[in-house]
């Protein structure tokens, strides 16, 4: 999965992250299985860490916030507000991918 991500041009790299986000944020709205929840937001994590000298600031900043979920998960009172959430990072990754920042 490393190997495949990183040989990806940065704008690929950063559409496949938002497009994972997304899919994070559908599944949660869905009622999807915990289990595999939390393995997605682990390859999320990995994503993040892989981006190499895409990073930022709010990107370290993203990983951290979804390794948090990840340690608490499944949390029903939250599950709202995580979707909610990775939808927003979702959309801030598309925005990097655009513009290749």
């Amino acid at each position: 999965m490393r190997e495949r991500f990183i040989r990806d041009d940065g704008p690929v790299r950063m559409g496949n992250l938002a497009s994972n986000l997304l899919r994070l944020s559908k599944w949660i709205q869905k009622g999807h299985n915990d289990e595999e929840i939390v393995d997605l937001m682990r390859q999320i994590a990995w994503l993040m860490e892989w981006t190499g000298s895409l990073a930022s600031a709010e990107l370290a900043d993203m990983q951290r916030e979804i390794c948090r979920w990840r340690r608490v998960w499944p949390l029903d009172q939250a599950r709202h507000i995580l979707a909610l959430r990775a939808s927003q990072m979702s959309n801030r990754g598309n925005g990097d991918a655009e513009t290749g920042t």
